[in-house]
């Protein structure tokens, strides 16, 4: 959820390296396990004491440099293979830039310079500032494959303590992102684990448990202690569920699940190979109460048409994958399931509110650019607003089947996608002062006689609608 920069410079080192690092991942290859051969087992049968784990990724409610660079290492230690990905994304030094024009592309004369921590000055007390005057900094131009990606200047004087890579995502959310919120505060972290909390409360009140946590994907010292606390609990079978609605063999099938099975492991040799089976229930989009939050969201942000005639175009947006995992992740075919369940009723919604020409769509809010998508194999959300614009639409309203709090994708890396160029919006513009996050941050723009609506996530207020359908989700393994 941090730009795209990440993606071209993973897969081009891929594929760049693909013949030689097959053979190195192959060699050097983890246990073989994960998520997906769990659910096509099909076996979830509960045996003994139950515990649950639901797995979340939580941004952070503040700037928080840890989460991203974790974050960022996740990518190239799952998508590059050993040892390549040791070399990939090396670190060539300390990253810097101009927190009051952070976003730049072409080389540029700064007031001054920070690095990943917000200092202005090196540990030896040197203004960065006076490095650029003195020649030693190296100017970084933005990656052309990279859409909205900006320029840094870089010290090769010293290490910086962590990829290259890293630390200018670092910086970029940082200086661009977190910096744009009021207050700096992201509401990510605290709605998506009061969600995941309410629905393990919700589901402990239904069924016996010897406990429930909310697992910080990214944190991996919270991770490791919650996932023990339900082994040493007694847990004889843990039910291993996600906060994303659905789910992908990136993010969790053969991402953060892998992660919790090898903490299990290692528990289970420390504790005489006790014998834990790990259940995985079905997905949160799966259930009718998701449908009803969703469908609900995206009615509120519908307007009613207001004379005969008048025609709307819906369009429930999604996260995407990279072009280079269409049609080979498993998110796909759940993807298609849901889609085809809710688009029809999005329709119905729109003439429900007195639209006389109805049209709804399902779109990618990222990864389909004309810099991402050069042979547009996917059809963008900003794709489907100019067309609404083009067609005459009175309304286009978007509203996000996948995003149930606020992050910076939606705020930030997306908005830019999406709103690139509408009167009223700048690249990487944020939230104004006094936001409700309890509510659908809702954001209106005028494309000739067009109205583009982007609905927002459904927000804090619907928190126990929430719970409600992940809890559903998970309960389905209790049924037997």
């Amino acid at each position: 959820m941090v730009g795209k920069f990440l993606w071209g410079v993973a897969w081009r080192t891929t594929a760049f390296s693909a013949v030689v690092g097959a053979g190195l991942w192959y060699a050097n290859r983890g246990p073989d396990w994960n998520g997906q051969q769990v659910i096509e087992a099909g076996d979830t049968k509960l045996d003994g004491k139950v515990g649950v784990l639901v797995v979340a990724l939580m941004q952070p409610g503040q700037f928080d440099q840890r989460f991203y660079a974790n974050f960022v290492d996740k990518i190239f230690t799952q998508v590059i293979p050993w040892p390549i990905n040791v070399l990939a994304g090396a670190d060539s030094g300390v990253v810097l830039v101009d927190p009051d024009n952070p976003l730049q592309e072409t080389r540029y004369t700064p007031k001054r310079l920070i690095d990943i921590q917000g200092n202005e000055r090196d540990g030896d007390g040197t203004p960065w500032i006076d490095r650029f005057r003195k020649g030693q900094l190296r100017w970084e131009k933005p990656s052309a494959s990279v859409p909205h990606d900006f320029g840094y200047y870089l010290y090769p004087g010293r290490k910086q303590g962590m990829r290259t890579a890293a630390a200018k995502t670092v910086i970029k959310v940082r200086t661009m992102y977190y910096s744009e919120l009021p207050g700096g505060y992201l509401p990510h972290e605290d709605q998506t684990r009061a969600m995941a909390q309410g629905a393990i409360d919700q589901i402990r009140e239904r069924h016996a448990l010897v406990a429930g946590e909310v697992v910080d994907a990214f944190d991996p010292g919270a991770k490791h202690a919650a996932i023990e606390r339900v082994l040493d609990a007694g847990a004889d079978t843990i039910v291993l569920a996600s906060a994303q609605p659905i789910y992908s063999d990136f993010e969790e099938l053969s991402g953060s699940f892998v992660g919790v099975h090898k903490v299990v492991e290692s528990w289970r040799k420390r504790n005489g190979n006790k014998p834990i089976k790990i259940v995985i229930p079905p997905y949160m989009a799966s259930q009718p109460a998701f449908d009803r939050l969703i469908l609900d969201s995206f009615a509120a942000a519908v307007p009613a048409a207001s004379s005969p005639g008048q025609s709307a175009m819906g369009i429930l947006t999604l996260h995407g994958l990279p072009i280079e995992l269409l049609g080979k992740d498993s998110w796909d075919g759940r993807v298609k399931v849901i889609t085809q369940r809710l688009v029809p009723q999005a329709e119905a919604i729109l003439k429900a509110k007195g639209y006389a020409k109805v049209e709804a769509h399902v779109a990618p809010e990222g990864f389909a650019d004309t810099i991402e998508d050069p042979d547009n194999r996917q059809t963008s959300v900003h794709e489907l607003y100019k067309r609404a614009q083009d067609q005459g639409f009175t309304v286009a309203v978007a509203s996000p089947l996948e995003f149930l709090a606020e992050n910076t994708d939606m705020l930030f890396a997306h908005s830019a996608l999406m709103f690139e160029g509408y009167s009223g919006y700048r690249t990487y513009q944020g939230p104004p002062a006094g936001t409700d996050w309890a509510k659908p941050y809702v954001r209106t723009f005028k494309l000739g006689q067009t109205t583009a609506i982007y609905g927002g996530a459904p927000g804090g207020a619907t928190l126990p609608q929430q719970s409600a359908a992940l809890a559903d989700a998970i309960g389905q393994v209790f049924k037997r």
